[in-house]
């Protein structure tokens, strides 16, 4: 039976912080959803290895959705994209109670990487967001709002998404005309 548990609540508020461009808000909620669906996976983990580890391997998904083009690897000054948004987005959010200042995010969706600043478009939450949504770990959950998204002009309803990664991936792999992309 699917429900709501801390982690669609939880999403739920940072689609609302989203969509009122509160990228830090939205941050503030994700995070924990994320790590728990992380934990799902990697029950043996510690945080930061479980959630690292799960960015790595939705990072084409969340490219993607936050930005249209498939991007992996991304590594400036010895730091991956990966370990910016955990080391600079969620430590420091859980340590410090907000984003640490070499990470920002913006609405017109251009992405500028240096040696102090990494600034990615807001999509990049929403690819989390998603990412969370679909992970099979989450089949169970659940949210009352009816909520979609639009992917390259797909309109997907979130309740239908839940722990189902099949339609959206099979989309985006059509939309690349690349059937191996998620593999």
């Amino acid at each position: 039976m699917k429900k709501q548990t801390g982690a669609s609540r939880r999403l739920l508020q940072c689609i609302k912080h989203l969509q009122g461009n509160d990228f830090e808000g939205a941050l503030v909620n994700l995070f924990p959803a994320l790590d728990q669906t992380a934990k799902r996976r990697r029950p043996k983990f510690g945080v930061g290895k479980r959630i690292k580890a799960f960015l790595e391997e939705e990072e084409e998904l969340i490219s993607i959705i936050g930005t249209g083009n498939c991007l992996s690897n991304i590594v400036c000054d010895g730091i991956s994209i990966t370990d910016a948004l955990y080391k600079f987005g969620r430590t420091s959010i859980a340590h410090e109670g907000e984003l640490d200042p070499r990470l920002e995010f913006n609405k017109d969706g251009s992405i500028t990487i240096g040696t102090d600043k990494w600034n990615l478009p807001s999509g990049y939450i929403t690819g989390m967001c998603i990412a969370v949504i679909v992970a099979q770990e989450n089949k169970n959950e659940n949210l009352d709002e009816p909520l979609s998204i639009s992917i390259f002009e797909k309109q997907f309803l979130i309740s239908e998404l839940w722990g189902n990664p099949k339609e959206i991936k099979a989309h985006i792999c059509a939309e690349f005309k690349n059937a191996e992309l998620f593999k």
